[in-house]
C-alpha cells in the first residue's frame, strides 16, 4: 500500500482502551478517525460523536476503500479473524495485545502479516513507558552487576466494563494472565530474552476459579528467575517493578512510581520525563507507517509473549 501523507483509521471496537488509541491519534495529528464498529451499534456512534467519522458495520469498515489504517480492540477471540481480513484488504493493522487466543491463530497472522506489504503491529505498551525503558537500559549497561532476580507486580481494580463483560469469560480473555500478565512477560523477554522455563501457581485464597489472580515464574539463560503477580481482584491498580543483582537493584515504586537505583555508588532517585506511553506507541506505529522504521515490537515478539502466557495457562491446567 502507498504511503499516505494522512491516515484513515477505522476503528473495531470502542471500549475504554479504543478511546485511549483514538485520543492519542487526535493529538498526535497526521490521523484521521473515519469509521467505528462495534458490538453494539449505539458505541460505535458515541466514539463517533467524540472523535469523528461515522458507525458501520465491522464487514463494511474492513472493505472500506477510504480506509488506510484498522485498529482492532475488539475481544481477545476476534483478533485472528479481524486481523487477516484487513491485511487481506490491504489495510494496515493495529491490532490491541495480546494478538490472538491461541498460538495456532497466531502463526496464521504471522504468515499472512509477513507476506502482505502492510503494516502489522501488537500494542505491548509497556515498552514505551519512560521509566520501564529507563529500568532497561540501565539493567542492560550493567548497574546492578549480573541479575539475579525480578519481581513485578501487576495487580488492578475489576475491569471497568463490570462482571457481565467479555473479560470475565474466561475463554474469551484468557483471564489475567492472557490480558493483563502479558505486559510484564513481554516487557521481561524484552530485557532478557525467551524465559527457558515457565511455573504458575493460583492465589486460592484470594482467586477460588484460578484465573483472576495468579503468580507466573519465569527462568532466564544465566541463572535471573522472575516472579509476576497480576490481579482483577485488588482494591486499586499498582504497580512495581524489581530488577536485583549482585551489585544492586533497580526499582519501580509503587506509591510514589519513581524509578530508584542503588548499588554500590549509592541510592538515588533517577529522573526520567515522564512520558504517555500510549501516545508515544502510537506516534512509533505512525512513523512506521510513513518511513518504515523498525518496530520496537515486532510481530515475533507478540507471538513470543502469546506463548509464555499461553504456557503458564496450560501449567494451571486452564488450557
Amino acid at each position: 500500500m502507498p504511503k499516505a501523507s494522512v491516515f484513515r483509521f477505522g476503528f473495531v471496537g470502542a471500549g475504554r482502551i479504543a478511546r485511549v488509541h483514538a485520543e492519542a491519534l487526535r493529538e498526535l495529528g497526521g490521523a484521521e478517525i473515519v469509521a467505528w464498529s462495534a458490538g453494539h451499534w449505539h458505541n460505535a456512534e458515541k466514539a463517533s460523536g467524540s472523535f469523528g467519522g461515522r458507525p458501520m458495520t465491522t464487514e463494511d469498515l474492513l472493505k472500506h476503500p477510504e480506509i488506510d489504517a484498522v485498529l482492532i480492540s475488539s475481544p481477545t477471540p476476534r483478533h485472528h479473524e479481524q486481523t487477516l481480513a484487513a491485511l487481506a484488504q490491504g489495510k494496515h493493522v493495529f491490532c490491541e495485545k495480546p494478538m490472538t487466543r491461541t498460538d495456532e491463530e497466531a502463526q496464521a497472522v504471522l504468515t499472512a502479516a509477513k507476506s502482505s506489504e502492510c503494516g502489522f503491529y501488537v500494542g505491548h505498551t509497556l515498552r514505551f513507558f519512560s521509566r520501564y525503558a529507563k529500568a532497561r537500559e540501565l539493567l542492560r549497561a550493567g548497574a546492578i552487576g549480573t541479575l539475579r532476580r525480578v519481581a513485578s507486580r501487576r495487580l488492578n481494580a475489576p475491569p471497568a466494563e463490570g462482571r457481565a463483560s467479555w473479560f470475565f469469560d474466561f475463554a474469551q480473555s484468557g483471564g489475567c494472565i492472557l490480558d493483563l500478565m502479558i505486559h510484564d512477560f513481554d516487557f521481561l523477554q524484552w530485557c532478557l530474552g525467551k524465559p527457558t522455563r515457565i511455573e504458575a501457581e493460583t492465589a486460592p485464597n484470594k482467586d477460588p476459579e484460578g484465573w483472576q489472580h495468579a503468580i507466573v515464574h519465569l527462568y532466564f539463560k544465566g541463572g535471573a528467575r522472575a516472579e509476576v503477580e497480576g490481579s482483577w481482584l485488588h482494591h486499586r491498580h499498582e504497580r512495581s517493578l524489581l530488577l536485583e543483582g549482585d551489585n544492586g537493584k533497580i526499582t519501580i515504586d509503587p506509591d510514589d512510581g519513581l524509578l530508584r537505583l542503588e548499588n554500590s555508588q549509592g541510592a538515588r532517585v533517577i529522573d526520567v520525563p515522564v512520558v504517555d506511553g500510549y501516545r508515544e506507541q502510537m506516534h512509533h506505529f505512525l512513523e512506521h507507517l510513513r518511513s518504515g522504521a523498525p518496530l520496537l515490537v515486532t510481530p515475533q515478539d507478540a507471538a513470543s509473549a502469546l506463548a509464555i502466557a499461553l504456557t503458564a495457562l496450560q501449567k494451571l491446567g486452564k488450557e
